[in-house]
Order: C-alpha cells, then sequence, then structure tokens
C-alpha cells in the first residue's frame, strides 16, 4: 500500500504566489497525501486562502498561530502530521506533478527511509534559470551522516561537490523524526536552520537515496531574507559557523573533521560575500567601516589563516587575500561596481 506523506508549507504573507503552490500540490499524480498549511500570522489574504482550499478539499487542512518565524513554523506542521513520511514546500514555490511521486518511488519499498531530490530555480514568471540535478546515489549506515550529510556543509576547497541542505524536495522518515524528538531551531537564532536540522536527523537516518529529480520549483524571490539588508547579518554567519564546529567536534568525525570544517568554512566565505553583496545600497562611509568591521574580524581571519586559501578558484583567492590584507577601499569600489 502506498504511504501516506504529509506536505507541510508553512505560509507568511504570500498572496502573489499561494494558490500557485498549493495547486501544483493538489495536482500530484501521487494521490496518497495530506497537506498541512500553516499560516504564521499572515497580514495579506495568505490565511484566507489557506482556508478556502481547506473547505473545498478533504485532505487540506489550514491552521493558523502567532508569528513566530519559518523554524517554529515547521515544527508546528510536523507536531500535527498523519503521514508516515513528511516533505515541506515553501508557499512561495511549487512543484512538478510527478515530484512526490519520484521521491516515494526512491523509498525502494521502504528499504530507504530519506529520499533527496534536486530542483530548478526559476525566475518570477516561471522561465528556468538553472536546474540542480544530482547523480542518484545511495548511502547507508554511517556513510549517511559521514559522506552525504558532510557535503551539506559546502563545497571542498577546490570542487563544486555540496548537495544544498534545503529541506525541501526530500521526504523524510516521520519515525524517525518522533524516535528522536528532531525539530527545527528559529532562523532568527540560528541563520541556516535546514542544516542544524540536517546534522540533527542523519545523525539518525539509516538510508538515503539522491535522485536525479528537479521537479521542486525554487523562486528566485527578490523580496526573501536572503535578499534584503540585514545589519546583523555578518555576525550571525560568524556565530553559525562557530555553532556548527562545535556540532561537528561533538560528532566525533575522526579524518573526516578536517575536511567537515574546510566545507563549512568555505561556506562561510560565501556568506560573507553577500554580507558585503548587502552594503551597495549604505552611504560609501558607512559602508567602508563596516568592511573594516568585517575584516578585523577575528574568528574570519583566524578561519582563513587555516584554510587552503591556494586551492580555490582564482576569483574566489583574490576575495579572500582582500579580506586577510584589510583592502577595505578595495572591497568597497568592487562592491559598488559589482565585481564581488
Amino acid at each position: 500500500m502506498n504511504p501516506l506523506v504529509s506536505i507541510v508549507v508553512p505560509v507568511y504573507n504570500v498572496e502573489k504566489y499561494l494558490k500557485k503552490c498549493i495547486d501544483s500540490l493538489i495536482d500530484q499524480t501521487y494521490q496518497n497525501i495530506e497537506i498541512l498549511l500553516v499560516d504564521d500570522g499572515s497580514t495579506d489574504s495568505s490565511g484566507k486562502i489557506c482556508d478556502d482550499y481547506a473547505k473545498r478539499y478533504s485532505f487540506v487542512y489550514s491552521f493558523h498561530k502567532a508569528n513566530s518565524g519559518l523554524g517554529f513554523t515547521r515544527n508546528y506542521g510536523l507536531e500535527r502530521i498523519n503521514g508516515e513520511y513528511v516533505t515541506f514546500v515553501d508557499s512561495d514555490d511549487y512543484l512538478g506533478k510527478d515530484a512526490i511521486k519520484r521521491l516515494v518511488a526512491g523509498l525502494d519499498g521502504k528499504s530507504i527511509d530519506t529520499v533527496i531530490g534536486g530542483y530548478s530555480k526559476v525566475k518570477d514568471n516561471g522561465d528556468v534559470l538553472y536546474t540542480r540535478e544530482y547523480t542518484e546515489s545511495i548511502f547507508r549506515s554511517e556513510n549517511v551522516y559521514k559522506k552525504l550529510f558532510i557535503s551539506m556543509l559546502g563545497s571542498s576547497p577546490n570542487k563544486h561537490d555540496s548537495i544544498r541542505p534545503s529541506v525541501w524536495n526530500v521526504i523524510y522518515s516521520k519515525k524517525i523524526i518522533e524516535e528522536n524528538k528532531l525539530h527545527f531551531v528559529s532562523e532568527r537564532e540560528l541563520i541556516s536552520e535546514d542544516i542544524v536540522w540536517d546534522s540533527d536527523y542523519y545523525k539518525y537516518a539509516k538510508s538515503a537515496k539522491i535522485i536525479n529529480s528537479t521537479e521542486y520549483y525554487y523562486r528566485s524571490n527578490p523580496t526573501s531574507l536572503t535578499k534584503k539588508y540585514q545589519p546583523d547579518r555578518f555576525q550571525k554567519n560568524i556565530y553559525f559557523f562557530e555553532y556548527m564546529v562545535d556540532k561537528l567536534n561533538l560528532a566525533r568525525l575522526g579524518r573526516l573533521y578536517t575536511d567537515a570544517k574546510f566545507r563549512l568554512a568555505k561556506n562561510l566565505f560565501i556568506n560573507v560575500r553577500v554580507s558585503l553583496i548587502q552594503l551597495k545600497h549604505l552611504d560609501f562611509k558607512e559602508k567602508l567601516k563596516q568592511i573594516d568591521q568585517i575584516c578585523n574580524d577575528e574568528t574570519l581571519i583566524s578561519v582563513i589563516d587555516n584554510y587552503p586559501v591556494n586551492k580555490l578558484h582564482i576569483k574566489q583567492r583574490i576575495f579572500i587575500y582582500l579580506i586577510k590584507y584589510k583592502l577595505s577601499l578595495i572591497l568597497a569600489i568592487l562592491i559598488k561596481i559589482y565585481l564581488i
């Protein structure tokens, strides 16, 4: 018998995109599903849209709660699922018709407990910007954590070999979640709550399969949290890096620890670049001040000093050296003309 799959959709002020998202879930070729729409205190018509769909479809449920952010809204949904498996869909994204069917097929008759797919990144009008299609592979026992999860921390110094750590287009075992009392942290506390979830979940997963599906359509949304200027973004990235290093220490990875830390560091460099780019709209004096603070951050400089920078591609090396040697003025100019 086909297992029941719960689809948890956190909803917050997405009236422009929400109907397309929900319609794509209702139209799935895999029909043994339940859809949990969790309205996180929306101030637009999103909550009403959720209610309207719940009235029309017996397998769609609408919930409303006070605003608490994405991570806690996913937890709210998790506490109310009935399925053997659960997946998450962001409310401004949408699925191809066979997305859930392909994830369930990857379970191989329940011999696999977790299945991960790729995705297609799309513009607001639906045009595909690019697809991320993974090579099909299976991980078992300790390799689920030591190979699969570690690849979610970021790429190795001289490669682009990471697996995106997002929890969408992944089907998870409810049994693993409940037995180990797993939950999401708040993204308001830890800037990448998905990686924290993965670091906890894959410790307990006994098997995982990557499939080559790209039927998750991830919308490039210019108003998303990752695109908005956040004055504390850099410090949040530093705090997150330190938090994850502590987690990796506790995981007793042995010789894999260095590789894991390098991957985490490379991801930090990417996030530092994003933090710098977000300064471009500030006046030059304030921009220079904040760049100076970033270049003088002791944690960041220590990470750079202990990283094999010479293995990076030339553009990445130049960027890291500009920070290391505190060339703030050059960085400010490059930000202004969009060259980093």
